[in-house]
């Protein structure tokens, strides 16, 4: 297997972003998603938002493609914005995402879990959506 931070949201089953309608905009349209899970969505006006499954977030990392394609080649940007640096530390320790999977943390970080590769693991890609989505949803009406 090789380590693949971005992949097509076309191949993976879209019906995922149910889970987040209570966050993302229905006429945001989804491009990637990430090994840990997070989504970059494209909105009408051109702009690049992200999903963040670490924050719980939907925020613009990018004005249009051109700019996200100029930022993406940054490993600092990636590290910053989709935790990059952890699918290559997982990798070293056995796990690398299958195209149904994700990495994910045990206990969430918001819930007291370390960054630590012990709390590191891989989740069904359909079933950690909806599980980060109800967490944050949780979360964030408290």
């Amino acid at each position: 297997m090789q380590l693949t931070l971005m992949m097509d949201a076309a191949q993976y089953d879209t019906a995922m972003r149910a889970h987040w309608s209570w966050l993302i905009p229905t006429v945001d349209s989804p491009l990637f998603i990430s090994a840990m899970g997070d989504w970059v969505f494209g909105r009408p006006d051109g702009s690049l938002w992200a999903l963040s499954l670490l924050e719980g977030d939907y925020r613009q990392i990018a004005q249009n493609a051109t700019e996200y394609n100029r930022l993406n080649k940054s490993p600092e940007w990636l590290n910053d914005e989709f935790c990059a640096e952890w699918l290559l530390i997982a990798s070293h320790h056995g796990l690398l995402p299958a195209p149904h999977q994700c990495l994910g943390w045990k206990l969430h970080p918001l819930l007291g879990g370390a960054f630590e590769v012990a709390n590191l693991t891989l989740f069904d890609l359909r079933a950690h959506q909806a599980n980060m989505a109800r967490l944050h949803q949780r979360l964030q009406q408290t």
